[in-house]
């Protein structure tokens, strides 16, 4: 005599509780595979979001004698936007400080730039530095990603608090190791209203975490 499942095979008919198991056991296995694809999606949607968003970068109190350099300063005459037309830039400017490591800070984010804001502010007298990302941490264009293809005589035009905006003129662009940036030159001249962009390039280094060179962009302000 043929089993009820064999049976049932025959006549087109499977009686109830005498189903095989390999559909449930089908289900589980959707179930667990949909489980593992939400949990990568929340790993990765956390890991992008921490790289196209934020920068690590701790900051710490700058010593006294470069407080004093920006209390000079009005706060109308900080910088809130850099354009560079020649390279479709168009960012929000942050205020930033000394990392941990003694160095100007990073902006929290890959789109905005940052002004070191114990410096000189962008059309007064002296060496005002903007920095920014050149990529971040999934290897997406950071705000100066193109800033390697920027050229002598290039306009880049920085918007102030009170609205009014100053205009600047590439005269100068040059790489150094990441080592050997000089900081003099970078941050101390004021022999005219500077503004000085610097950014990564070259190769990465995997140990350091960071590229081995740096591109300095150096302009003047045009009157």
């Amino acid at each position: 005599m043929p089993s009820l499942y064999v049976a049932s095979r025959i006549s087109g008919r499977v009686p109830k509780g005498t189903r095989p198991k390999g559909g449930m056991l089908r289900k589980k296995l959707r179930l667990l595979a949909g489980l593992t694809a939400l949990f990568a999606a929340v790993i990765f949607l956390g890991t992008a979001v921490s790289a196209v968003w934020y920068a690590p970068d701790t900051e710490i109190p700058a010593p006294d004698f470069e407080k004093g350099r920006v209390d000079l300063v009005a706060p109308s005459e900080y910088p809130i936007r850099v354009r560079i037309p020649a390279l479709d830039i168009d960012a929000a400017v942050q205020e930033v400080g000394v990392n941990v490591k003694g160095n100007m800070a990073t902006p929290s984010n890959f789109t905005d730039v940052g002004w070191y804001k114990y410096g000189t502010p962008p059309g007064i007298r002296g060496s005002a530095v903007v920095a920014g990302h050149v990529d971040n941490g999934l290897g997406l264009a950071g705000v100066f990603k193109k800033l390697n293809s920027i050229k002598v005589g290039d306009t880049i035009f920085v918007e102030k608090k009170d609205g009014t905006e100053v205009r600047f003129r590439v005269a100068e662009i040059q790489t150094y190791p990441y080592t050997d940036v000089p900081r003099d030159i970078l941050f101390s001249r004021s022999d005219m209203p500077r503004l000085n962009l610097i950014t990564c390039d070259g190769a990465w280094v995997r140990d350091a975490k960071t590229y081995d060179q740096r591109l300095v962009v150096y302009s003047e302000l045009v009157q």
